[in-house]
C-alpha cells in the first residue's frame, strides 16, 4: 500500500485569502491529473490541509467532489498505520505534494537563481 498526501491550498487549488475568506480560483491540472493517476495505481490518497473541521475544510473537500478528486481521507492517517503507530497529528505518507515542499526540482530551481 502506498499513500499519497497533498495538500488543498495553492496546491490542487490556487486559492486567494482574504481576511476571512478563501476564494478558490482555478485548479491545478497538473496535480489533479498525478492525483487520480495515482489512486488509479492503488495508491491512498490523503488530503493533507492546515484547515480544519468547519467551513474552510467543507469548501475544500467539496472542490475535491465537484472535480472528481478522488479523496480517501481527510487529515487522517490510514487506519493500517495507526494500528501499527498509534495516531499522530504527523500524516504518514510515501509521497507529499504541498507548495511549500520544493523537493529536488525547486532545490535546483532556487540555486540556478
Amino acid at each position: 500500500m502506498k499513500i499519497l498526501a497533498v495538500d488543498f491550498d495553492n496546491t490542487l487549488f490556487t486559492t486567494i485569502t482574504y481576511p476571512n475568506k478563501v476564494k478558490v480560483c482555478f485548479i491545478n491540472r497538473l496535480v489533479q491529473f498525478y492525483v487520480r493517476k495515482k489512486h488509479k495505481q492503488g495508491w491512498i490518497i490523503i488530503l493533507n490541509t492546515l484547515r480544519e473541521k468547519g467551513k474552510g475544510l467543507e469548501i475544500a473537500i467539496s472542490c475535491c467532489k465537484e472535480y472528481n478528486i478522488p479523496i480517501d481521507l481527510v487529515n487522517e492517517n490510514h487506519f493500517s498505520l495507526v494500528n501499527q503507530w498509534g495516531d499522530s497529528r504527523k500524516i504518514a505518507a510515501d509521497l507529499y505534494l504541498d507548495d511549500r515542499n520544493a523537493g529536488f526540482i525547486g532545490w535546483l530551481l532556487r540555486r540556478s537563481k
